[in-house]
């Protein structure tokens, strides 16, 4: 099969934004086990912390998600990446996307 990317240069970042819902931990797996264990990227999977604040604000380090850092996250509630409902300055994520290489960003 073919894929519109090129899994050895993948780096993600998987981001939680609104109210809470249940499943959010068990998405934040999935996508995180998806992309290393169906596609086996080589790159990194960070976890955006506190919403869309997380891509600039240094309170709020991103996450780096790894398969076995997501192992048990399914039996918790709420998310890991924790989440806000405040806006977001576009041109600060775009920075951070940039400055990371980003070429997969999942908005949940």
């Amino acid at each position: 099969e073919k894929l519109h990317f090129n899994p050895k240069t993948v780096n993600a970042a998987i981001v939680t934004c609104g109210g809470l819902c249940p499943g959010l931990n068990n998405v934040v797996r999935e996508i995180t086990r998806a992309l290393y264990h169906l596609y086996g990227i080589e790159g990194k999977v960070y976890g955006i912390v506190g919403g869309y604040k997380g891509f600039y604000d240094p309170k709020f380090p991103p996450l780096d998600l790894t398969p076995e850092s997501v192992e048990n996250i399914h039996h918790q509630g709420g998310t890991i990446l924790s989440s806000s409902r405040g806006g977001f300055d576009i041109d600060k994520i775009c920075k951070f996307i940039e400055s990371k290489d980003i070429k997969q960003l999942f908005v949940i």
